[in-house]
């Protein structure tokens, strides 16, 4: 995934993603190393995992998602807004008005 994806970056996140062929979309979250401890990479992947959870209704289905986080202590409505913005200049938001199946 690392070697083959397009990716976008935006205020310490990175979105690595690249079409599955396959009808849904998966998603990863990785914590970058230098974070701390394991509870403090835990707490960020909740909250990112949580924050995609938000906005995986607005995701392209036949995709796989690798969220990078290497910038910490985002609180969730930041973290959210950062992968909302990443979602929309990748090009994998649906357009309003349409809705998954």
């Amino acid at each position: 995934m690392f070697a083959a994806a397009r990716r976008v970056e935006a205020r310490g996140v990175k979105l690595l993603y690249r079409a599955n062929g396959r009808p849904g979309t998966r998603f990863a979250v990785v914590v970058a190393r230098g974070s701390g401890g394991a509870v403090r990479r835990n707490r960020e992947k909740r909250i990112s995992r949580e924050a995609y959870r938000s906005l995986k209704e607005s995701v392209l289905p036949g995709f796989d998602l690798v969220f990078l986080v290497f910038r910490f202590g985002a609180p969730y409505a930041e973290r959210r807004e950062t992968m909302r913005q990443l979602i929309g200049r990748a090009g994998l938001q649906m357009q309003s008005g349409l809705r998954r199946q």
